[in-house]
């Protein structure tokens, strides 16, 4: 069961969903995920993308010829995403960080974990907790991607703040080895008008090519 912070975010977004779901889905996945492009599988990998919303860069990414894994705790969310690609190879799963419900099945399945816009609405030993879940999910050598965003949030939709320095030590103490980082402003207006930013995080699994 969510904890009651976890519980307040979700409510929050399931009153939102009818107004974010357009603006999500007008987000091209190319633009959100430029950062790390280059780190993206082109076809035939196992992904797991944790807390994909309405499917939008789950719905590109087994576009490209993917499995994706999409875990996503708001139902409007889900029941949007499950019928409007329905036709594309997406496994959808209610649950959500820092206990995956499935984690323990998990292990090892996948070589592409994604955390896109989600760890801040963790609190700091929850991030730890999600980051190690997360490798435990990770082929040996499989890569995680993860989106930190610093700045303000909905009050329906609180977030706590995300030091980089402290989620590096959680992946080196999980065993991910840092393949990228990158700092970058939003790509939405209104977010970046309030003065929100991201940090972009490529973590490579032990046995990943440099």
């Amino acid at each position: 069961m969510a904890e009651p912070n976890q519980r307040k975010i979700i409510e929050g977004y399931e009153q939102a969903a009818a107004e974010l779901i357009p603006i999500y889905e007008n987000l091209s996945p190319e633009i959100v995920l430029a950062p790390v492009l280059d780190y993206l599988p082109e076809t035939g990998s196992e992904v797991l993308d944790v807390g994909s919303g309405p499917g939008t860069i789950a719905a590109w990414l087994a576009s490209r010829g993917n499995h994706v894994t999409a875990v996503e705790p708001v139902s409007k969310f889900r029941m949007y995403g499950q019928e409007t690609y329905q036709h594309l190879s997406i496994s959808w799963c209610n649950s959500h960080l820092p206990e995956l419900t499935h984690s323990r099945p998990w292990r090892c399945c996948f070589d592409i974990a994604l955390g896109i816009g989600v760890l801040h609405h963790l609190n700091p030993p929850d991030q730890d907790r999600a980051i190690h879940i997360l490798a435990s999910c990770l082929k040996p050598s499989g890569r995680m991607i993860l989106s930190l965003r610093h700045g303000p949030c909905p009050d329906d939709r609180p977030g706590f703040e995300i030091s980089v320095e402290k989620v590096l030590q959680s992946a080196e103490s999980a065993g991910m080895q840092v393949q990228y980082t990158s700092h970058r402003a939003s790509i939405q207006d209104g977010n970046r008008r309030a003065g929100v930013t991201w940090t972009w995080l490529v973590l490579g699994a032990p046995g990943i090519a440099s």
